[in-house]
């Protein structure tokens, strides 16, 4: 019985992947970063201003009209949601090791 590869070689090379690396998508900028942080500790301050995922991300493209913001620096929606969720998190943890 002869065995036949089908596989040509060195298709399991990093060099030859055809999809792309995890995590390699584009990342919100710093200054991104400090907005959305301000819409979430002003919502932490005052639960009468809370900010949801929506309704951060029209106040984003509010400053793209505005031109603070380039518009290739809005995330999409579920980014902003994501976001929301890490940083509760981390929000959380940094108060209960102050407390």
């Amino acid at each position: 019985m002869v065995n036949k590869f089908v596989l040509k070689s060195g298709w399991a090379l990093k060099s030859k992947q055809k999809y792309g690396k995890r995590g390699g998508g584009k990342r919100l900028s710093k200054k991104v970063w400090k907005i959305l942080e301000e819409y979430f500790l002003e919502g932490d301050v005052d639960k009468s201003k809370r900010y949801t995922a929506t309704t951060m991300l029209e106040s984003l493209k509010k400053k793209v009209e505005e031109g603070e913001l380039g518009d290739d620096e809005i995330p999409k929606l579920q980014t902003v949601k994501n976001w929301i969720s890490r940083y509760s998190a981390q929000h959380r943890q940094k108060m209960a090791n102050i407390m």
